[in-house]
């Protein structure tokens, strides 16, 4: 059985008064070590987040945001305690907009 999570990600609107818009990848998490699921995590919050936030005037500021929080919420909803604790030592950082 392959196990997956659902990443669902809506941009955080900081000032954007339109509702973001939510959009769902999944993330295969079975068999892999904290270190490999935190970076698919990643990706997919980074892919998800800019298709959301690209056309707002703010997107560079949306962006970051959107990625941790994403990151952070799906995290959560594995209850892995090796994945919490290596996320929490491996902050998302801005670097992900050239990562896109």
């Amino acid at each position: 059985m392959i196990r997956t999570i659902a990443l669902a990600v809506s941009a955080i609107a900081l000032t954007v008064a339109a509702p973001a818009s939510a959009t769902e990848l999944r993330v295969k998490v079975a068999g892999k070590s904290a270190e490999q699921i935190r970076t698919d995590i990643v990706k997919a919050a980074s892919t998800v987040c800019w298709q959301d936030v690209r056309s707002e005037s703010l997107a560079g500021y949306l962006y970051p945001a959107c990625v941790r929080a994403s990151v952070n919420d799906a995290v959560a909803k594995i209850k892995s305690p090796a994945l919490t604790a290596y996320n929490t030592a491996q902050p998302v950082s801005g670097a992900l907009i050239a990562a896109r």
